[in-house]
């Protein structure tokens, strides 16, 4: 028997993520300490998702800001990020974020692990 792999997602109403922010998500898990952080940007209109946490130091980049081209700046250190592709713009980090799959139904954003 072959067991059915389910794709985890976070279903969100749009007007939780106000234009020009971010908030921090998190995928369901059985416990508490498996669910996987997600950062979920509203840039202009256009809905992105992306690691949580700052792959330099591992904290969360929910308190940095979105620049106006589309990077995140981590508040603790200054990592730069690119929304759209989760590539290091600038360090200290070093290693590229992961990003989500997202889509946008009616006033949902759908975001894919």
């Amino acid at each position: 028997m072959t067991k059915m792999l389910t794709q985890q997602k976070i279903v969100i109403k749009k007007d939780e993520i106000p234009p020009m922010s971010m908030v921090e998500y998190y995928f369901p898990a059985q416990k508490p300490w498996e669910r996987k952080p997600v950062l979920v940007i509203n840039y202009k209109g256009s809905f992105f998702a992306i690691e949580a946490f700052c792959s330099h130091a591992g904290l969360s980049l929910e308190d940095g800001f979105l620049t106006d081209d589309g990077k995140v700046v981590c508040p603790w250190h200054g990592s730069v990020f690119d929304i759209k592709t989760g590539k290091v713009v600038d360090g200290p980090a070093k290693r590229d974020l992961k990003t989500y799959h997202v889509e946008v139904k009616g006033d949902e954003v759908i975001i894919y692990e």
